[in-house]
């Protein structure tokens, strides 16, 4: 009996130092990660986003949840570092570095957790990526250095600064075909705090964010590089009259769809947190998932 207990004892153990493989046994060539501030779950207007919603139809949804406090650098920071605000330190809306000191296992020599860009270029050096977006505090939750082509917009109202986000992000696309860009939409958010979560105001932000990813999808298919995309679109948080940052469900549930021609015969493992974001963009991807991630790959094979 001893022999058979010592036997598993050291199969656990070695299962466990054992770094995760590829869980789906899909892989894709390109993912676009689009993500949209404030574009909370409870208020989506699914019945005036008709891109989103055959995106949904077509593709893999859930309601996701973000990490406490429902804010922005802090949720940004859980989807780019693949763990909870626990690990990764940020804690607040606009933190520009760990706030509690994060566990050195998990930092970089920039003084950041590893990033969905830094784990890619680590086991694809020659991967090209691209990172768009419009409000400053995304630069401070992702490896910037490492990524191949960087924009900030900050000079146009926030409209036309979603729609350049989009608009650069095709054209990298044609030029490149990155394996991974993160495009950002702001406008949502910005809506919520104007007018309030739930207004014809915040839903005609809505509106405007589905516009933009049925302007992406199009674009994919002019030029040919559709069926080997997976567009990944997640958001922060929600919000509650002008506010978020609370503890409720408006604040918490958030969008996470996962959408593309190769995800056919897939579903995803719920329930889905927002850590679970970069885990499931290298898994599909192809990569290994980092030991000192917490999210877990959320796509998976039917059963």
């Amino acid at each position: 009996m001893k022999k058979i207990m010592i036997g598993l004892t050291l199969a656990v153990a070695c299962g466990c130092a054992t770094k995760p493989e590829q869980t789906s046994p899909v892989t894709v060539k390109h993912v676009v990660l689009v993500g949209a501030d404030g574009f909370g779950a409870r208020w989506m207007p699914w019945e005036k986003m008709p891109n989103i919603s055959k995106l949904r139809k077509d593709g893999l949804y859930a309601v996701a949840r973000n990490s406490y406090p429902t804010s922005s650098g802090i949720n940004w920071a859980t989807v780019m570092f693949g763990t909870v605000v626990e690990v990764h330190g940020y804690r607040r809306w606009n933190s520009t570095c760990p706030d509690v000191a994060a566990p050195e296992i998990v930092l970089t020599d920039k003084g950041i957790p590893s990033c969905v860009f830094h784990e890619l270029k680590k086991q694809e050096p020659s991967a090209y990526t691209v990172s768009l977006y419009n409000w400053d505090g995304i630069g401070f939750v992702h490896a910037t250095n490492e990524v191949d082509y960087v924009r900030y917009f900050s000079q146009d109202s926030k409209e036309a600064l979603d729609d350049k986000v989009i608009s650069e992000g095709l054209k990298q696309f044609e030029a490149h075909r990155p394996r991974l860009s993160f495009l950002y939409q702001h406008l949502p958010d910005c809506n919520g705090h104007k007018y309030g979560w739930g207004t014809s105001e915040y839903t005609n932000a809505c509106i405007h964010v589905d516009a933009n990813v049925g302007q992406l999808v199009e674009g994919l298919k002019k030029i040919g590089a559709w069926e080997d995309t997976v567009i990944v679109l997640v958001a922060d948080h929600g919000g509650l009259g002008k506010k978020h940052g609370m503890d409720n469900v408006e604040c918490f549930d958030v969008p996470f769809l996962v959408a593309g021609p190769a995800i056919k015969g897939m579903r995803l493992r719920e329930p889905v947190l927002l850590a679970d974001t970069a885990p499931t963009i290298m898994d599909l991807l192809g990569c290994k998932v980092p030991e000192i991630w917490r999210g877990r790959p959320a796509v998976a094979p039917c059963r």
